[in-house]
């Protein structure tokens, strides 16, 4: 086995560890044989930022490692090292008395819930202690990174929330997803919660009248093998609907636990809030995110740039 670092995470070369003792879950085995049980967050970060490899493979916390298993952790980019929880200043896109935008890291909720641990709203919260009111003006599921807004003041909560209301505000995302997605299309097929487990959206049969109507326009951008990243605008605003509507299709988004076919997962999945386009005056024509970390071994895995900016923010 090769001499970790002995602060907390890899500096420039990758880190190999092979797995001699019993199965156990994988933070444990990082956090006995890099953190001695002092870095519950720093291995949490690194396993949001698909640093840290099973067998060549994105892990995350729960997954089980073997005797013979090789744990990898990669290399962490600079601007990260300081952590994906606590790292608002990295994490703001654009900010002014009334806005707030910031790219929400992955594996992270947007508000609280039912667990304790850090949200986005209290980043935003922390980051700008003078918010009068306002708060997060929409929110991304757990496992989605991306662009989130929030309002400074409670006037500009009540503009942003109506601008959503009549959709000018448009929303682009980008997903990986499995299957070779050939043809842009569209799909508007409604949604509603399934009755037991309401946490899990389904397509609506039979009687449409208590389901949310759904509309997604989706086009695939590159191809590799069994993946393809597409490029989503979303049109309405039903909870998971980019994620049921791409399994719906055939084209479920690699990662997706809940509507994938992922037995194990890696606390998130590939889909990207990636830009907004304000159609009012009132805000800044368009924002977008740098490409996300957490994305770069997959990308590099399959051959493709990570310069995306003029591919994806010039939707129309």
């Amino acid at each position: 086995m090769e001499s970790p670092p002995t602060d907390c995470e890899p500096r420039g070369a990758t880190v190999r560890l092979r797995v001699t003792d019993t199965a156990e879950r994988l933070d444990r085995f990082l956090l006995r044989h890099l953190w001695q049980g002092t870095g519950r967050r720093r291995a949490a970060d690194l396993l949001a930022l698909s640093a840290v490899r099973v067998n060549g493979r994105p892990a995350r916390k729960g997954t089980l490692v073997h005797p013979g298993d090789e744990v990898t952790i990669e290399p962490v980019p600079e601007d990260c090292r300081s952590g994906i929880v606590t790292s608002l200043p990295q994490a703001v896109v654009y900010a002014d008395a009334r806005l707030i935008a910031i790219d929400k890291p992955p594996g992270i909720p947007s508000v609280a819930g039912r667990g304790a641990g850090p949200t986005a709203e209290a980043m935003v919260r922390s980051g700008f202690p003078a918010m009068r009111g306002g708060g997060l003006v929409h929110r991304l599921d757990t496992g989605t990174s991306g662009l989130l807004l929030a309002a400074q003041t409670p006037e500009c909560y009540q503009l942003l929330r109506l601008e959503f209301s009549r959709k000018t505000i448009r929303k682009t995302y980008v997903a990986v997803v499995h299957g070779r997605l050939l043809r842009a299309g569209s799909v508007s097929h409604p949604l509603r919660r399934r009755a037991r487990g309401r946490s899990r959206v389904i397509p609506a049969k039979g009687s449409w009248r208590t389901a949310w109507p759904a509309h997604t326009e989706y086009e695939p951008l590159r191809q590799s093998g069994d993946l393809t990243l597409v490029r989503l605008r979303m049109r309405t605003g039903v909870t998971h609907q980019l994620r049921v509507h791409m399994a719906m299709l055939g084209y479920p988004i690699l990662g997706d636990q809940r509507y994938g076919s992922e037995h194990v997962g890696i606390g998130w999945h590939y889909l990207h809030a990636a830009a907004l386009a304000f159609d009012s005056g009132e805000w800044p024509r368009a924002l977008a995110t740098a490409f996300p970390h957490h994305w770069k071994a997959l990308f590099a895995d399959l051959g493709w740039s990570v310069s995306w900016e003029t591919e994806i923010c010039n939707a129309p």
